[in-house]
């Protein structure tokens, strides 16, 4: 075991790579869009250039700063081993606990067994951002106005400063996740876990502007863009590679019975991956949740996982976590769906409220190795969210 031990430390090392990144960050690509100034428009005979600048730099720097505080809440796989053991006295050896590998996102209340380790040897998840609060994010749109103070009196619309700017935003977010997870059974009730993750994100957002005259405007359109200084059309790209937020885990089964197995499960999220590159959330999360399951006719395991994260930064993100599932199968291979969510009751109206499904399967195919394959899908509208996360693993039990 202190062998396995050393293999698992040189391991971690070897996948903390230093965060590569473009010389911008990705946080700063939509509001650094047309020089991060906003669009000045070329003026009608006998105004200032100056004056008919737009609001165009507000709802760009808004846009940015609801895509950012969405990013970064990335959809690791459970650390909990597929293979659970108990040393049997009697017979002077290690049997397994249950017969089913487990569920792929969630947690079962049986532990790993005492001096046990399970490594995840590797694990990758791709997606890519879709829709925004509904919106594609090929499609999101944006409408700015001119100033009010254009002509007397102040602060009222006339004529052409009654006409709109419309920014239509096409972003291209891909997310690449891969990284090493490792359980060990402390006693046969007690496991303790970490999770390192390694993130690439891939950002492309284009924006073209265009003048919508008003219908209450009788003149027509009277401001234009300056093509050779100010184009109605910016693109910006980037990309960043590096460790994400680190996951500690510990987990106490706190009953065994006929009718349902209790576990105890705390997660600490550290604030280890660069939040301005997207590669970690800026914040440090604590969350003790509960999990209740219990293998019925020796193949169904229904479970359910519920606790509250307390974001130490933010409390706004504080929020309640659920999930809700079962596995179901044979010693070699197991089917599992789960559906998750998240509520912030204090949020700010964006992902306050995420509910996703999930399925997928676990094959054992040879002596204590595992592999996974799990997809995940939104059933609701709510926040930044992809049509389709695919997941893929590898794990082996000591």
């Amino acid at each position: 075991m202190k062998r396995s031990m050393a293999v698992l430390a040189v391991i971690i090392v070897l996948l903390l790579p230093r965060s590569e990144s473009s010389a911008e960050k990705l946080a700063d690509l939509i509001p650094g869009l047309y020089g991060g100034n906003g669009i000045t428009l070329v003026p009608p005979s006998g105004f200032s250039r100056f004056d008919v600048e737009v609001d165009t730099v507000t709802r760009i720097s808004q846009l940015g700063e609801h895509i950012a505080s969405e990013m970064s809440l990335f959809p690791f796989g459970s650390s909990v081993g597929g293979l659970t053991f108990v040393f049997e006295e009697d017979l002077g050896t290690f049997v397994r606990t249950t017969e089913s590998l487990g569920p792929l996102l969630a947690e079962r209340a049986p532990t790993l067994g005492r001096g046990r380790l399970t490594l995840n040897l590797f694990s990758f998840t791709y997606f890519k951002y879709n829709r925004f609060n509904g919106e594609d994010l090929d499609h999101l749109r944006r409408v700015a106005r001119l100033n009010a103070d254009l002509i007397p009196p102040d602060n009222q619309r006339d004529l052409f400063e009654l006409d709109l700017i419309r920014l239509n935003f096409d972003l291209d977010i891909h997310v690449r996740l891969s990284g090493l997870a490792a359980t060990y059974g402390i006693t046969d009730r007690f496991d303790v876990g970490i999770l390192v993750p390694i993130v690439r994100v891939d950002m492309e957002v284009k924006s073209r502007a265009e003048i919508i005259p008003s219908p209450e405007n009788p003149i027509g359109v009277l401001n234009s863009f300056d093509h050779d200084t100010d184009p109605p059309n910016d693109i910006a790209r980037g990309s960043a590679t590096g460790l994400g937020d680190i996951v500690l885990r510990a987990k106490y089964h706190l009953l065994k019975s006929e009718v349902v197995d209790i576990a105890g499960v705390v997660l600490a999220r550290l604030e280890t991956g660069d939040e301005r590159d997207f590669l970690g959330t800026g914040a440090t999360t604590l969350r003790p949740f509960l999990v209740l399951s219990r293998t019925l006719f020796g193949k169904l395991t229904p479970h359910l996982n519920i606790g509250y994260e307390f974001n130490l930064d933010r409390r706004d993100k504080n929020a309640i976590r659920y999930a809700l599932g079962f596995d179901a199968g044979t010693p070699w291979l197991t089917v599992a769906g789960d559906l998750l969510g998240i509520h912030e009751s204090n949020g700010d109206g964006i992902g306050d409220d995420l509910v996703t499904a999930s399925l997928g399967a676990k094959w054992n195919p040879w002596k204590k190795f595992l592999l996974s394959g799990n997809l995940q899908f939104p059933l609701n509208k709510d926040g930044l969210r992809s049509n389709l996360i695919a997941t893929f693993g590898v794990e082996y039990a000591f």
